[in-house]
């Protein structure tokens, strides 16, 4: 479609763009969903300030025109996230999405490999995922009664993105993606949050594969998402030591996926 390109969101955008997403995703009522609402933040203009800083925010434009917003977040030199797109519903179905899709990808040629989770009751934007060419590898489980399809889109399949291995992980490494067998799982220990004194739960599983192990550190809901045996992908996690003990942790954009 001719006049369709992506741009740099700024703060003047946040408005809007907080416009523009209340009503893409409060229309999701229409294809599975329990009504009006959407992600954390999506109607908020504080929050699109806040995607702004610690993500790569685009603005999706029309002659001219901001008629959606798209958001990435990095997993890694060779690997991006796609954590939100969404249109104006007066332009759904024509072909929008797809076109701010693929100038996307052209803007990040040296990324291999994409990931992205939508809920499992969202048939519209299932399909155009895998319009797209994305498969599913897994499920982000986020409570009792939901749970995400997570998608992935290898770019270039005679040059196939690498996980680090487990055997690999080193003190200090960050935005990593690592697959492996959850082995053990201790009991949930309470411990008060220095920052906010609240009070957590947090247990040490033992992710494995065939170069190693490593514990993996888990949180509240995190917790009840997994069982011992199960394959897992975590991704954009870190690694830290704690008493001479590496510890790979899941950060606040990291993801916690249950493989097929």
């Amino acid at each position: 479609m001719i006049g369709i390109k992506i741009e740099r969101a700024e703060k003047g955008d946040a408005e809007q763009l907080a416009s523009i997403s209340k009503r893409a995703f409060d229309s999701d009522a229409e294809v599975g969903g329990n009504g009006p609402g959407g992600p954390p933040g999506y109607d908020s203009p504080s929050f699109q300030l806040r995607f702004m800083r610690f993500m790569d925010y685009y603005k999706i434009l029309l002659n001219e025109n901001i008629v959606g917003g798209i958001f990435v977040s990095s997993g890694g030199k060779k690997h991006r996230v796609l954590e939100r797109i969404f249109i104006d519903p007066p332009h759904h179905n024509k072909g929008i999405a797809s076109q701010a899709m693929e100038l996307l990808w052209e803007m990040y040629p040296q990324v291999q490999l994409w990931t992205l989770g939508t809920p499992e009751w969202n048939v519209r934007t299932r399909h155009f995922y895998e319009k797209l060419g994305f498969i599913q590898v897994g499920w982000e489980k986020g409570g009792p009664n939901w749970r995400g399809i997570w998608y992935q889109k290898v770019m270039d399949s005679s040059s196939p993105y690498e996980m680090v291995k487990v055997g690999e992980l080193k003190d200090g490494m960050k935005d990593i993606t690592v697959e492996g067998i959850i082995l053990t799982i201790s009991s949930p220990k309470k411990v008060i949050s220095r920052s906010t004194g609240k009070n957590l739960s947090v247990v040490n599983a033992e992710l494995g594969d065939t170069t190693g192990k490593i514990v993996l550190v888990l949180w509240n809901e995190q917790i009840s998402q997994v069982k011992v045996d199960d394959r897992v992908r975590i991704e954009s996690g870190y690694v830290n030591s704690y008493r001479g003990v590496y510890q790979l942790n899941i950060g606040w954009m990291g993801r916690l996926i249950t493989l097929l």
